[in-house]
Formats: structure tokens, sequence, C-alpha cells
């Protein structure tokens, strides 16, 4: 191994902590980049990224399967451990034919909901022994962050059997109340589906999932959650209203019927968020919550998904609240700066309404 180079990676993760980055991007062309509170800043006094630079940093993190990888996919997604002092999660990918690498940073411990500033009404989702509880949004939102939350809250409350399937793993737990074993996509498990096959028939109360985008995986998911257990996993998608469409219209129109049936048994909840800047540092989760009202399971069952919305909208006293009105809170408390909570609003002017209210 390139000691130089090493030497160079390991000032460069020094950074990462010193500064309390979430994130460190190195392209070719580019100094290394920083991301402090959302804001994106160079390292100083570090060299512009050239080919010659990333290939010998890809080096460091790659072994000979992961370079097979690469090759075939474009692509590695990985987790990282620097000096037993920090992990990241790592993305190695092509780019105008050139290598990149964003490493995220994954903190030590495990925040508590409450200390992630999501709402109170979010802890009931790790109180449940079985259905279906979705945590959604942007990349950078902190989903991971959240699934990973709900399932040390359960760890410290009462005894269950808990499977994580994850790519990569992220959080790593220790059993406290529950046990826990984590399972990683590629090295304990050749697929999301192959990993939730036997679940039915095993000892498991809770299955956490990194993700669930494939048509397939969400059958099976709906399968283990009819089955009597608990089910949370995060999805790509910017809105509740958007993730309950999204799980339906992955599937083919013959059988969105038989799927909307299930999902309206089987869903408990949807965290949509967003991370925003902190006034004063930091960042502070916006949160839109839906949870199944026997309006929502109505709605969802009969197939009228688009009046969600309003439901959202109307309905605060059983829990739910829509990510403009969490945004206005925090705006209203000092918490966010106006002009940036209009740049995660879905009604920028009825944002601006909430918050003169």
């Amino acid at each position: 191994m390139d000691t130089t180079t090493q030497a160079e990676l390991s000032k460069l993760l020094s950074r990462v902590a010193e500064y309390r980055a979430s994130a460190l991007h190195l392209s070719v062309g580019n100094p290394p980049i920083l991301r402090v509170d959302d804001q994106l800043k160079p390292v100083e006094e570090a060299d512009i990224m050239t080919p010659e630079k990333m290939m010998k940093f890809s080096e460091v993190f790659l072994d000979e399967q992961m370079k097979k990888t690469l090759e075939k996919e474009k692509e590695v997604i990985f987790t990282y451990s620097f000096e037993d002092r920090a992990r990241f999660k790592v993305n190695i990918f092509y780019q105008k034919g050139y290598l990149s690498i964003s490493l995220k940073y994954i903190p030590p411990t495990v925040q508590g909901l409450r200390e992630l500033g999501l709402p109170a009404v979010v802890e009931r989702f790790a109180q449940l022994k079985k259905g279906l509880v979705l945590v959604t949004g942007p990349f950078g939102s902190g989903k991971s962050t959240t699934l990973a939350s709900l399932i040390e809250t359960i760890n410290q409350m009462r005894s269950e059997y808990i499977i994580t399937i994850e790519k990569p793993i992220e959080y790593i737990f220790t059993n406290n109340k529950s046990v826990i074993e984590q399972r990683e996509i590629g090295r304990d498990a050749l697929s999301f589906e192959k990993a939730l096959s036997s679940i039915p028939q095993e000892d498991v109360n809770v299955v956490m999932l990194s993700d669930m985008e494939d048509p397939e995986v969400v059958e099976m998911v709906l399968t283990v959650v009819e089955s009597g257990r608990l089910v949370v996993s995060a999805m790509n998608t910017d809105s509740a209203y958007k993730t309950i469409e999204k799980l339906i219209n992955i599937f083919p129109k013959e059988k969105q019927e038989q799927v909307r049936l299930q999902i309206g048994d089987a869903f408990e909840g949807v965290i949509s968020q967003r991370l925003l800047p902190r006034v004063g540092g930091g960042k502070v989760a916006a949160a839109e919550i839906l949870i199944p009202s026997p309006a929502v399971r109505s709605i969802m069952k009969e197939g009228s998904i688009y009046q969600l919305n309003t439901i959202l909208q109307t309905s605060r006293e059983e829990g739910m609240i829509s990510l403009d009105r969490s945004l206005a809170d925090l705006v209203k408390s000092g918490e966010v700066l106006l002009e940036d909570a209009l740049t995660h609003a879905a009604d920028k002017n009825g944002l601006k309404m909430m918050i003169r209210m």
C-alpha cells in the first residue's frame, strides 16, 4: 500500500472530525470538499484531485472483490473503519469517466428519537409488535439514523429478536434487552429477497431493512408483516403520500388492488423527513408523520391516495403532521431560518401563512 497516499487520506479523514463534517467528497478537478452544517467547504491548502490520485485513494479502500464489483457495476458501496476512531459509509463511483469517492460519517452512538428532534408521536412506532413502518426522504435526510434510533429504542425497551438487513451495515448495535443480528447484502446474504425469504418461519420479532425499492422485496415484506412481525424500512421518496403511491405503483396494474388492500392492513406509519441547518450550528429534523387512522386505512384500500394530503392537513390531533407544518413550527421556535425552511416547503405561500398565524 502507498504509505504517502494512506497518510494523505488519514489527514483528510481527521479533518472530518476536526470540522464535525457529515461527509467528505473527492472528485477529479476539485479539492477535497467537506459538508459542514449543510454547507460545502473546500479543505484548505489541499491539492486538486487528479485521476492518478483518485486511483491511488481507491486502492486504499478496495479489496479484489470490491474492484470486480466496481468494474462490473461502475459503483460500490461499503463501510470503512478509520483507525478504530470513526466509521464511514463509502461510495466509489464513476462520473465523466473518472473515479469519485463520497464518504459519509457514521456517528459512533445511536441517538434517541427525542434527541433527533422528531415528534413524540414517533415513539409509538417503537412500541408496535407488528406492522409496517416506513422512514422516507431524499438522500442525506437522516433516514438511516432514524431507522437505527427506532431499533435502539426497541432494544432498550423490551426483549425481542431483531434482524437487520442492510446494504451496507452502518450503525453497529450492542445487545441490551433485545438480541440483534445484522446481515449485510453481498457478505451475509445474496439479496434482500433471499434474506427475507425464511423469516416467516424463523423466531424473529422485528426486521429492519435499509431500503425497500423492488416489488419482489415489497411482496416479501408484506408476507413477513402478515405473519405477525414488525418491519421498519427506508424508502427514497419525498412525502408520505408519494411513499404509499410508490408502494402501489411499482406493481403491475392487475396486482395493484390486492397490494392496496394488503398495505391498508399492514401499514402502521410513515416518517418523511428532511435535515435542515439549525440556527447556531448543527442540524435539525423536520418530519411529516402519517399514521393509520380509520380514514387513512379506508382511503388506502379504496385507492384514493391523493386524499392523504388533506388528511395530513386536518388530523394533527391524531398525531399526524404535514411537512410544511413541521417546518413552520421550527421557524416559529427559532430553530430554523425561514429561507432554509422555504427550500423544503411543498407550498411556500402556505408555509408563510402558517408562520404568521
